[in-house]
């Protein structure tokens, strides 16, 4: 007798184990298929606004794309600041993004060095003012150096020119050994947007007070 009753007390909680188990996997399952409240995000519309703010400013800038201005012997083009970024790359250097408009038209961007810390030396400074971001810029080659057909770093014998042409040819862009800058200059080939392919060592200057004189004269 007392063994039947072990054995029916045995069933009785096999039976319950098996129906918790099974309630608890069926409220699992209809609490899995609840769906999550959905995040609302304005990414996408801020990254557009941002952009339509910067062509915005590229298209009031006294001309798009890059210009020979022959009595200056000066390469230029007009750009937008954007972030900055540290980079240690042969010497330590400071960089800044620039929005710029390609000959289509369209919004692209690339780096342009802002400092150059020369070991043992004071800080080299490519840009004239302090540059901030969304700052309407010049960004442009000027010297003895810079002709009509392109800039020849080795007719400059400064620290400056010798870097320029080791990072302007980190990425050679063919066979002829074209860097980026003369491979923009004579060609139109944007130049690179990870800076470790290269980027402009170029003289920047704010182009903010151009841009109110001629906003002005319209």
């Amino acid at each position: 007798m007392n063994r039947m009753l072990k054995w029916i007390l045995l069933v009785v909680v096999l039976i319950l184990a098996v129906g918790c188990s099974a309630f608890f996997l069926v409220n699992l399952h209809a609490l899995m298929r609840v769906a999550p409240t959905p995040i609302k995000t304005n990414y996408s519309e801020d990254v557009n606004r941002t952009n339509q703010e910067i062509e915005s400013k590229l298209r009031n800038a006294p001309w798009q794309g890059l210009r020979y201005i022959r009595e200056e012997r000066t390469w230029r083009f007009y750009g937008v600041a954007g972030e900055t970024q540290q980079i240690d790359l042969i010497q330590p250097m400071s960089l800044v993004k620039v929005y710029y408009l390609e000959a289509n038209g369209k919004l692209n961007f690339t780096w342009a060095a802002t400092e150059i810390r020369f070991a043992g030396e004071p800080v080299f400074s490519l840009a004239a003012q302090p540059i901030r971001e969304g700052q309407l810029i010049a960004v442009q080659l000027k010297g003895d150096y810079v002709t009509e057909s392109g800039v020849y770093w080795e007719d400059c014998d400064s620290e400056y020119c010798h870097l320029a042409q080791m990072i302007d040819t980190l990425l050679v862009l063919d066979d002829q050994g074209t860097g980026i800058s003369n491979g923009f200059i004579r060609h139109g080939w944007e130049p690179p947007t990870y800076p470790y392919y290269g980027f402009l060592c170029w003289q920047i200057e704010s182009a903010e007070n151009t841009q109110e004189n001629l906003l002005t004269d319209k």
